[in-house]
């Protein structure tokens, strides 16, 4: 066994590391089977009792959830039982399946049947011949699926919300604000990219602000990405709104309606995931994670706040 403790911290994602602390402040034993990535721990709290985890999946999550979750068609279909607003989702294995969601909404988006951190997603797509393409990433990205799934392109102004539950009750609601640059009068978009990506930014998840795909950013600025902003003007680059893609993040807990909290709450319950995130996208859900991170850059006490939940939960299984 591996004291957890003994890790090096530059080898731990942020939020195990704000996960370590926390266990330590409270004297719980933290140990691994092996030293690589993994996050799957072995967890002994002061008063004896063992509990394993793997990362914020705590042992009170089955099987079936995981998979629930993992898997977009299965979890599209428990939404739409539950009522809950939701992009139409149809399954594409070619050019000719996107066409009926072309004609109906003009852009449409390609995503694997499962994954995460936006792995395998296109968006923009408004033409038949970037369709092939398309759906090769994303059954790349989820190779045992043979297929994807397509959904109509949501507004790029609409707020992208992380809604966290932990034992079926809502925690926090984080923003998550796609990536941008700030304009120096000198510097076109690409070229600010790359100076951040040299400077200020890590790989994604070692700190607070991650790297910016710079093939994405190229997909989703076109011929922009020449264009030289303005000293202060700040430019969105890239389509996702995911902070391991260089987005940021903004608590917005006491911002959001009590009908999403009870929303978020019915989901948990439905998923039966005791700790969960889940995704909306303006007023619809596009998805819900059975092991979200609970760490979210937001500079301020509260970014904290769902790691504290969590250590709180499993403390009194």
């Amino acid at each position: 066994m591996i004291d957890f403790y003994s890790l090096p911290e530059e080898n731990l994602p942020i939020s195990m590391r704000i996960f370590r602390k926390m266990l330590h402040e409270r004297g719980w034993k933290a140990e691994k089977l092996t030293p690589d990535w993994s996050n799957d721990l072995i967890l002994t709290r002061p008063d004896g009792k063992e509990i394993r985890v793997s990362s914020s999946t705590p042992p009170t999550t089955s099987v079936f959830a995981l998979h629930l979750a993992d898997n977009k068609l299965e979890s599209y279909s428990l939404l739409e039982q539950l009522g809950v607003p939701q992009p139409e989702t149809l399954v594409v294995k070619s050019p000719e399946d996107a066409q009926q969601l072309l004609d109906k909404y003009g852009t449409i988006v390609i995503k694997p049947v499962d994954g995460a951190h936006g792995r395998g997603v296109t968006t923009g797509i408004t033409q038949p011949d970037q369709v092939g393409s398309a759906i090769q990433k994303a059954v790349g990205a989820s190779p045992n699926m043979k297929m994807a799934i397509m959904q109509p392109q949501l507004p790029l102004d609409a707020l992208e919300l992380r809604i966290i539950c932990i034992d079926y009750h809502f925690v926090e609601a984080i923003a998550r604000i796609p990536a941008q640059v700030t304009g120096d009068g000198k510097h076109s978009l690409i070229e600010l990219i790359d100076l951040e990506n040299t400077t200020i930014r890590t790989k994604p998840y070692k700190g607070d602000l991650a790297y910016i795909d710079r093939s994405m950013a190229q997909n989703f600025l076109g011929d922009r990405q020449g264009e030289i902003p303005a000293a202060g003007e700040k430019v969105r680059v890239v389509s996702s709104c995911n902070v391991g893609q260089g987005g940021t993040a903004k608590d917005y807990s006491s911002l959001i309606t009590d009908k999403m909290k009870v929303m978020s709450e019915k989901i948990a319950k439905a998923a039966q995931l005791p700790v969960i995130g889940i995704d909306f996208y303006g007023d619809q859900v596009i998805e819900f994670n059975a092991c979200p991170m609970l760490y979210y850059p937001t500079s301020d006490a509260t970014a904290t706040k769902a790691v504290a939940a969590y250590v709180d939960y499993l403390a009194q299984l």
